[in-house]
């Protein structure tokens, strides 16, 4: 059997927005592990611990500030949905309700990264709030880093 030329014009779709978030979040997994959050006990997986981060390292300091900022509220009042399988075996994407907290605001930039990274964007409901989402995530990001200086330099390799 032969195979066809493989076509990857469709990686073509992928905004320049959107590769950045991809390269941001790679780098910032780094940093975070780097700096001791990861999941501790996991000797074979070596997992960001996104909730000990928020808690620990953010608080209820950085959500009472960061949840006044315009740039988040595409986060905050419609976070990114999620796609999941039902009961039939059929994908399907589930609202999340509104952000309330420190902890699901990080795990809402965390849904940003993870529908663009996993494909689940495609046929995504959401699609004309992809660019809103990523511009919002990309801001989170710089807060966060700009908010902890140990982090700061780990991912700035400085």
């Amino acid at each position: 059997m032969t195979v066809a030329e493989v076509d990857y014009s469709k990686i073509e779709d992928v905004s320049e927005e959107a590769s950045r978030l991809f390269k941001v979040m790679m780098r910032l997994e780094f940093a975070l592990k780097d700096v001791g959050f990861f999941v501790p006990g996991r000797r074979a997986l070596a997992e960001v611990d996104w909730v000990r981060f928020a808690n620990d390292r953010l608080g209820a300091d950085f959500w009472q500030s960061i949840k006044l900022a315009d740039e988040v509220q595409v986060l905050i009042k419609a976070p990114p949905k999620k796609q999941i399988v039902d009961e039939k075996g059929h994908l399907i994407w589930q609202d999340r309700g509104e952000v309330v907290s420190v902890q699901e605001l990080i795990a809402a930039l965390n849904g940003v990264r993870n529908n663009l990274f996993h494909g689940g964007k495609s046929g995504d409901p959401d699609g004309n709030r992809n660019a809103d989402l990523i511009r919002a995530a990309l801001y989170l990001v710089d807060q966060v880093l700009k908010e902890d200086d140990v982090l700061h330099t780990s991912f700035s390799g400085a």
